[in-house]
């Protein structure tokens, strides 16, 4: 594995999680009001990729995330303590890192707006990954993590749809001797969030409207 590897690459997303949760999607597709055959399948994979494409946060991004809360990481936000220039070590007691999304796809016909007969599937999933680190040194130069050594790690996901499991599995992850935390690093501090922060829209997957020709293709739209 790369130090760019995904959420969804450490966990195997295309062995362990796209075939079962394809399964599930097959099943539903038989009440979606699509002709049986390439349309339908074609609206499958294109929900499997849109929850694929929400899993692969970079993990040196979930990882930093979560540390740049805790106190002994903060303080490398003081300068006075932390003058620029001066390089730092942290070793890393055993821990967990939790990240969650709860991804909304809908399915829409193409050509028509995303009303009561326009929408033809609304699917609600929830992802929850838990990182468990036993082992690792992180640095840390100008208030910005820099790169992590030695870092031992395995994973545990939960995938549900309308709250049922499709998948919850555990793999441990092999990872190269130094990550580094992108090309600058990742700030440990961030200004303030805004209080009102509006809420995500549901993906749309597009598919052909019912009343074109059954060879017309769709398309996916996301954000």
């Amino acid at each position: 594995m790369t130090e760019d590897a995904t959420l969804a690459d450490l966990l195997g997303f295309d062995e362990r999680i796209a075939k079962p949760l394809r399964v599930r999607l097959q099943k539903l597709a038989e009440q979606w009001p699509l002709p049986a055959g390439k349309l339908r399948a074609s609206a499958v994979d294109q929900v499997v990729d849109r929850v694929r494409e929400r899993m692969s946060p970079r993990l040196y991004r979930v990882l930093a995330a979560a540390w740049r809360h805790h106190p002994a990481c903060q303080e490398f936000c003081d300068a006075t303590k932390h003058p620029p220039g001066d390089v730092d070590t942290v070793e890393l007691a055993e821990h967990s890192v939790e990240w969650a999304c709860e991804p909304a796809v809908e399915l829409i016909a193409d050509g028509l707006n995303a009303t009561k007969l326009g929408r033809l599937a609304s699917l609600d999933f929830g992802v929850e990954v838990v990182a468990t680190i036993r082992t690792g040194v992180v640095t840390i130069q100008d208030a910005r993590f820099i790169r992590m050594d030695a870092v031992e790690l395995s994973l545990a996901a939960r995938l549900t749809l309308e709250d049922a499991a499709v998948v919850d599995l555990r793999v441990p992850v092999r990872l190269p001797g130094t990550i580094r935390f992108g090309e600058y690093g990742e700030p440990i501090c961030l200004p303030a969030e805004p209080v009102d922060t509006p809420a995500a829209a549901a993906e749309q997957i597009a598919v052909p409207d019912l009343l074109e020709p059954a060879s017309a293709h769709g398309n996916a739209v996301g954000r």
